[in-house]
């Protein structure tokens, strides 16, 4: 005989299950459904950090807008991947992108992250003084790139010129390998991130000039799309910038420092919070709420890079750079609310 009573508590059972499973399977689906924008980088450094905090603390998504943040060796494969569609945004400097742009591609920034020239420019063991440079050797990441870009402008501003004082510039690698170099004594000069420049200064190697401390006109690591992209997705694009703010909003407040030195940590293989601080605390002063593109650093960048590549001559700064996502940005109750906040 069949006991009704029980089968009916059983079918209710097996609703409530079925109910269960669709309303996980349809937030599931809900979140798979965020668009995905492959975000690369070529740096190694905290200068990162917004990308990194902004993706794993879920601002990004809070804003629609699914990223995975990809490490790209250099800015020539970068601008590849970015023609290519394999990513979406570079997160780079305007060496890759004027270039790229005077080799025909049409690519622009659309923000400005770290706005001003920041970072040491340290000496090796036996150098006093900048002048101790000359037939020295001088290590940077790669041609072109923000390493190379920073270090020319550092001696530049201390009176030396690489061909008349014949500093040879040799390709080493990335940041971390640099400060070994310098440490090592195979190379006499390089420009370090804060991060990894304290370990050195502490150990008595001289610091030749804190870029933040010279007035140089400068666009670091900023975003950067085909113009297209921009146009096709400006919904998307608004909703990266105020990503991007947020982000920077988060790691500025006090009460969040032990999880961006957790991602600092992490994401630069650091060992312990000592070596995180430095990054951590040259965060506080290198990102601002004002995300726009810095033009005049940009313009600064291009007449270096036109010394080597006289196609750059012909590019405009129109040409690589669209503030129209930057102006939607500052008009919003959204940025205003969060500029307030940042005041108080």
């Amino acid at each position: 005989m069949i006991n009704v009573r029980h089968l009916q508590q059983r079918l209710n059972a097996v609703l409530i299950s079925l109910t269960l499973l669709h309303a996980v399977f349809a937030v599931n689906a809900g979140a798979a459904e965020l668009p995905l924008v492959r975000i690369a980088h070529g740096a190694f450094s905290e200068k990162i950090a917004v990308m990194w905090v902004g993706a794993e603390q879920g601002i990004f998504r809070k804003h629609g807008v699914n990223v995975e943040v990809i490490a790209i060796r250099t800015g020539p494969q970068t601008m590849a991947a970015l023609a290519s569609g394999d990513i979406q945004i570079a997160y780079t400097i305007p060496g890759s992108v004027v270039s790229a742009a005077a080799s025909g591609m049409d690519v622009a920034f659309f923000g400005g992250i770290i706005n001003l020239a920041e970072g040491d420019f340290m000496g090796g063991r036996n150098i006093h003084r900048p002048e101790d440079l000359r037939a020295k050797r001088l290590g940077v990441q790669s041609i072109g790139g923000g390493t190379w870009s920073n270090s020319m402008l550092a001696i530049e501003y201390l009176g030396l010129e690489p061909n008349r004082d014949k500093i040879t510039v040799l390709v080493i690698g990335d940041t971390p390998i640099l400060a070994q170099a310098l440490l090592g004594g195979s190379i006499e000069a390089a420009y370090l991130t804060y991060g990894y420049s304290k370990p050195l200064k502490d150990k008595g190697f001289p610091l030749l000039l804190d870029m933040a401390k010279a007035p140089i006109p400068y666009q670091g690591l900023a975003p950067a799309t085909r113009r297209s992209y921009i146009r096709q997705n400006p919904q998307l694009i608004d909703s990266l910038m105020r990503g991007f703010v947020e982000s920077i909003a988060f790691i500025h407040k006090p009460a969040n420092k032990e999880i961006v030195m957790k991602t600092l940590m992490k994401n630069l293989r650091l060992k312990n919070p000592q070596e995180a601080e430095s990054g951590y605390e040259s965060l506080q002063w290198m990102y601002t709420l004002d995300i726009k593109p810095n033009v005049p650093g940009i313009a600064n960048m291009a007449r270096l890079l036109a010394l080597g590549n006289p196609k750059v001559k012909s590019v405009k700064m129109e040409d690589v750079v669209d503030e129209a996502p930057w102006q939607r940005l500052e008009k919003s109750a959204f940025y205003r609310g969060l500029t307030a906040a940042a005041k108080k």
